[in-house]
């Protein structure tokens, strides 16, 4: 009797004839294996659905849960340090509608060394949301982020159906 193995679900983004051929070698070396357990492949065929932003989100959370198991720490974490690190630094310089006036208040309390300069700092960090990024500030954002753990010694694997979404 030969042993359930688990097959890992797959994922073919088909741009050439060679990946069709990936796709198609994949399905022979795995249909019967997965009829033998009596759960046979399924294959869905569609047009990319996606649209940037949302692909984007799904490979900053890829990401980011990456440099956390890299660091020992979660991800909230680490998403609210590249937020501070990389998003702040972005939306300050683009003059982000909402945050504006909230990024001078910050820096005036910080120019005054008021006492309550960080806890202040660190709300607003907590509040900035990237769902207020563009498309474009938050490809930025990726890319910051990327090459910031790759100088930290961590590669971040991008999956292939996701590598629009750094362009």
């Amino acid at each position: 009797m030969n042993a359930k193995v688990k097959l890992e679900p797959a994922c073919f983004v088909i741009k050439s004839f060679e990946e069709v051929g990936r796709a198609i070698a994949y399905m022979h070396r795995h249909h019967a294996a997965a009829c033998e357990d009596g759960k046979p492949l399924v294959v869905r065929i569609d047009q990319k659905q996606e649209d940037r932003s949302k692909a984007q989100n799904r490979l900053y959370w890829m990401w980011v849960a990456q440099w956390a198991k890299h660091q020992g720490t979660d991800k909230d974490a680490e998403h609210l340090f590249f937020k501070k690190q990389f998003l702040a630094r972005i939306y300050h310089r683009d003059d982000v509608g909402q945050y504006k006036k909230t990024f001078a208040a910050v820096k005036v309390l910080k120019d005054q060394k008021h006492p309550m300069y960080q806890q202040v700092a660190d709300g607003l960090n907590e509040l900035i949301t990237t769902t207020d990024a563009s498309v474009d500030q938050f490809t930025e954002y990726l890319n910051d982020i990327h090459a910031f753990c790759l100088k930290h010694g961590k590669y971040l694997s991008t999956p292939d159906d996701l590598m629009f979404a750094m362009e």
